[in-house]
């Protein structure tokens, strides 16, 4: 027989509930709790706070863990963490807060963010924090670092905008470069370039919402405002670096800057896709005895004609060989670091293959070489190695796939913080939690 139940009568019931009952045992909450204690956060905001004046503060723990949940469980705003954790009794454990406890408003932690741990860098030493729990756990093998970009749409209008003239943003490894051109012209009896003029402004789209963002267009991707966040992990997916500029810079100006974030760990190898490909890099890598480890790229160039690989260079006599056998003397050493080799007009303009050579009305075939070109070409040799083919695969497994994470569950993909300093706490956050879920649950795992 069917008994039909009223569910208001239950609703309506009163009962002795303990909230640690409550919470499952193998909750991910629970989890989090006992693999890292949160009082390290007061000795970081301490004097951010007075224990004689003012009116009672909240505990700043408490403060902190709020965004924890937030980027854990992949809420999209900070209004709606609020209210979820009014109504789910895990959240309310997690933060120390009883059932009948008031949750503190929506605005709480952006106000003490900017008044008390904006300039703490709360969030980049809570990263430090987890990321050396997880090295003293003995989880991180950091010989191998696998290193990319991702770009974050920012919360900017696209049809909001100025166009301003903006200074160019110096080359990595710049004054090197340029005493090393001048190494070289001289050692080919040239004269010294004189110093470089101050380079003109280039024209930029500035977001009116968000300045510190950048108009960022690849391929087919719809042209948005959005910034570039760096990330580094080692070979086991644990994230070990991280730094965010304007999505219009590119990876190879960025790296120089999470590099010195990488070096302390002293890695043997870096693993980086073609955005990192570049004889400066190499160059950089191997002079730090780091092996570099990069894609296979396909030459460019218009189908048909001669590619760079068809010339071949002879660092002996310091000239280029033309496919037909036909020598290419040097010529110069140009601004931009690359040495130019011209053919012989007379004998280029009676050849087959001058088509596909050159379109050169003076029949002059130019190929230019980077004085670092042999950095590169060391990169290959290397790429071609036993293992290294496998090594670089390896980026599906950890790089490539905590960013697949981060996107599918913790609002990687965009952002609704306003600013570069505040984008910064967000990726570092979001990579924090990404390694306490993993150390939380690998500790529950193995003890």
């Amino acid at each position: 027989m069917f008994n039909q139940v009223n569910p208001e009568s239950k609703r309506s019931q009163i009962g002795f509930y303990c909230l640690e009952d409550l919470v499952p045992e193998n909750h991910l909450l629970r989890q989090i709790e006992s693999s890292i204690d949160f009082s390290f956060i007061y000795g970081i905001v301490k004097d951010s706070y007075s224990s004689t004046t003012g009116r009672p503060s909240l505990d700043p723990v408490m403060l902190v863990k709020i965004p924890i949940i937030q980027t854990l469980y992949g809420i999209r705003s900070m209004r709606q963490t609020i209210k979820d954790i009014e109504v789910n009794v895990a959240y309310r454990w997690f933060l120390g807060l009883k059932l009948e406890d008031k949750v503190p408003h929506f605005s709480t932690y952006g106000k003490n963010y900017v008044r008390r741990f904006q300039d703490k860098q709360l969030i980049e030493e809570i990263f430090k924090h987890i990321l050396q729990q997880c090295i003293f756990a003995g989880y991180v093998d950091a010989s191998e670092l696998f290193v990319d970009g991702t770009h974050i749409k920012a919360a900017a209008n696209n049809k909001k905008y100025t166009s301003e003239l903006v200074e160019k943003q110096a080359k990595f490894m710049s004054e090197e470069l340029e005493n090393e051109i001048n190494i070289d012209r001289e050692c080919h009896s040239k004269k010294p370039l004189k110093p470089a003029k101050k380079e003109k402004p280039v024209k930029k789209k500035i977001s009116t919402t968000d300045p510190e963002s950048g108009w960022f267009h690849k391929g087919e991707h719809k042209e948005v405002f959005a910034y570039n966040a760096q990330v580094a992990c080692d070979k086991n997916g644990w994230s070990v670096a991280y730094c965010v500029e304007a999505g219009n810079i590119h990876d190879s100006q960025i790296f120089p800057t999470l590099f010195e974030k990488l070096e302390r760990f002293d890695p043997l190898f870096i693993v980086a896709d073609a955005g990192y490909k570049t004889p400066t890099i190499a160059h950089f890598l191997l002079e730090k005895e780091i092996t570099p480890v990069f894609p296979y790229t396909r030459p460019r160039g218009k189908k048909g004609n001669f590619r760079s690989k068809d010339f071949e260079y002879d660092s002996f006599s310091d000239t280029i060989t033309c496919p037909l056998g036909s020598k290419l003397p040097y010529s110069t050493t140009t601004r931009q670091g690359y040495r130019e080799y011209k053919s012989n007009p007379s004998i280029c303009q009676h050849c087959p293959l001058l088509s596909k050579c050159t379109q050169s009305k003076s029949h002059q075939k130019v190929v230019i070489r980077h004085i670092w070109k042999d950095a590169l070409e060391y990169c290959e040799d290397i790429r071609l190695e036993p293992g290294m083919k496998e090594m670089y695969q390896h980026r599906k497994e950890t790089i490539e796939r905590l960013f697949g994470t981060a996107k599918e569950y913790h609002n990687f993909r965009y952002t609704r913080e306003i600013g570069k300093s505040k984008m910064s706490d967000k990726v570092g956050l979001t990579l924090a939690c990404l390694n306490l879920k993993k150390l939380a649950k690998m500790k529950a795992e193995w003890g």
